[in-house]
Formats: C-alpha cells, structure tokens, sequence
C-alpha cells in the first residue's frame, strides 16, 4: 500500500524532470511539440510527494501506440487516460514512484491548465504556502489513501485555476 509522504522541496527536482525529459524526446522524437515540469514539485519551496510531474504536448496519440514497449523499457506503466479525458498517464516506479507523465495532443486545455496551476503558484507565494499546508494537513489525514488525498485538494485547485486564469488576463 502506497501512503502519501511529503519531503521538502529539493532543488534537484529540476534537473530530475530535465533527466528525464531528454530520455523521454530521445524516444519520442518527431512526435513532441513542448515538455512542461507540472505539479508540486514544479512550485518553489513547498513540500511535495517526491514525485516528478511531466507533461508532454505531442502532435498525435495515436502514433504514441507504437512507443509502447519503449515506455516500458524505460520503467513507465501505462494507465490510459486515468480519469482525464484526452490524457495517456504513464506512472514509473511502481508503489515508489517517481514520476508521473501525462502526454495530451496539442489543443487539449489540460496542458494551459496545468502550466497556468504552476506559473501561478510560484507568482504567488502566500497561495503556494497555503497549498502546502492543505497538502499536509490531508497527507496526515489520508495518510494510506492517495485517492482520498487527491479529492481533499480538488476544491482549492479548482479555485485556483479560476484565480490563475483572471491572473493571466490582467
């Protein structure tokens, strides 16, 4: 059983997403578009899952049907769209994760949602520390249930992909 354990922020999760990013457009080659570093450990200075998020925009995902069997050369588990429609979820690692891939087409609104969730969190560090201490409140709650865990957060996330969304207008 997987249990949510929060560390705190580690600088080298850049280069970790960096790493990983250039394995991951060796492999994908023609089909990548732009690669982005998403979730928490994306956002400066707040505890996290040590889990790297990376979100890759490809041209088609049909044609990501012949990678299979690179992606798990690689060590990464395929999920399907796992609960976003128009996503492939990889994860890597198994009940010790660490990373999880989304791949979207490019045109999906889940990648501007994602990136925007980000940008405004590290533009805003009183709503990045406030994340962070509903995220630990929640990982000691739910402790041995990261579905619980992920639904606790879903309420302030949507609030905040409204607020980022005004943010970016302005």
């Amino acid at each position: 059983m997987r249990s949510i354990k929060l560390v705190t922020h580690d600088p080298d999760w850049a280069r970790l997403y960096e790493d990983e990013v250039a394995r991951l457009c060796l492999l994908l080659s023609k089909l990548v578009v732009s690669t982005h570093h998403i979730g928490s450990t994306a956002i400066n200075g707040i505890k996290a899952k040590p889990v790297i998020d990376i979100l890759i925009e490809v041209t088609c995902l049909r044609d990501l049907e012949k990678h299979a069997g690179d992606f798990k050369n690689l060590g990464y588990e395929a999920k399907g769209e796992y609960g976003i429609k128009g996503r492939r979820f990889f994860q890597k690692g198994g009940d010790e994760r660490t990373h999880h891939l989304h791949i979207f087409e490019s045109g999906n609104a889940e990648i501007e949602r994602h990136r925007l969730f980000v940008a405004f969190m590290n533009a805003h560090p009183d709503k990045a520390e406030e994340y962070e201490a509903l995220k630990t409140a929640l990982s000691i709650e739910h402790k041995n249930s990261a579905e619980d865990y992920s639904q606790g957060k879903s309420a302030f996330i949507r609030a905040v992909d409204a607020e980022a969304i005004k943010w970016k207008n302005n």
